[in-house]
């Protein structure tokens, strides 16, 4: 199998998300509980709230009057309804508020060292590279959600990104930047004299500027005119 080839991203898209699934499934099912137990909350208290709006009883303001107690008796359920979807707002704010920071603490999970050491191998060269690339600066340990990161960017078209970066460092003779992958092959540079640029073009151009006579780039009162005759 063609290690750059669709089949292959697939399959290691496929190893990613069953890694990522293995993860968080203890999570999963503790989210899972959490909800059906705040719906459970909610529905008896729901049905608490409707059952003490049936025992209401507006006689008492009789002064005034019958049409406005008549009112009251025919909108009292869905009064003590709306009493019902203000428990339910307060519910699943605290649920969300609840899943976020769960959701917070599930990405910031280092992802396991032989999890690791397991995943990293069946994975092709590119893919590696992307997870490289996720990684960013590697000041902290890999987490679940560089994980989930590496399986948004490959099958956003990552690997292509990459090889097309490395050519034009390569073109530009520039080093790669860290996290980027193995150093890509430089292409032939042109030397001035028997100096070699360290960094690229900018190189080139700041060895041509230490002799100013042949820097056609400086301003003429600056550059120095040679002398014809005897030196004085």
């Amino acid at each position: 199998m063609n290690p750059t080839s669709p089949d292959r991203i697939r399959q290691d898209c496929r190893l990613i998300r069953q890694t990522l699934l293995r993860l968080a499934s203890p999570r999963l099912v503790l989210r899972a509980i959490v909800i059906i137990v705040a719906a459970a909350i909610w529905l008896y208290g729901a049905g608490q709230i409707t059952d003490f709006g049936k025992t209401i009883n507006y006689g008492a303001l009789q002064p005034l009057g019958q049409q406005s107690i008549d009112l009251l008796n025919r909108i009292n359920p869905y009064l003590w309804w709306g009493v019902a979807a203000i428990w339910l707002l307060i519910v699943f704010f605290v649920v969300r508020g609840w899943l976020r920071g769960n959701i917070y603490a599930g990405r910031a999970r280092v992802v396991p060292a032989d999890t690791f050491a397991d995943l990293v191998p069946q994975l092709s060269d590119e893919t590696v590279d992307v997870v490289r690339w996720c990684w960013g600066g590697r000041e902290e340990p890999f987490t679940v959600g560089d994980l989930q990161r590496v399986l948004s960017e490959t099958r956003s078209g990552r690997i292509e990104k990459i090889a097309m970066v490395r050519e034009q460092e390569a073109l530009l003779g520039l080093p790669p930047l860290p996290g980027a992958g193995p150093t890509p092959q430089r292409a032939d540079v042109p030397v001035l004299g028997d100096r070699a640029p360290r960094t690229g073009a900018r190189d080139y151009r700041a060895a041509e500027r230490q002799d100013p006579v042949l820097d056609d780039r400086l301003p003429r009162d600056r550059q120095v005119e040679p002398r014809i005759g005897p030196a004085k």
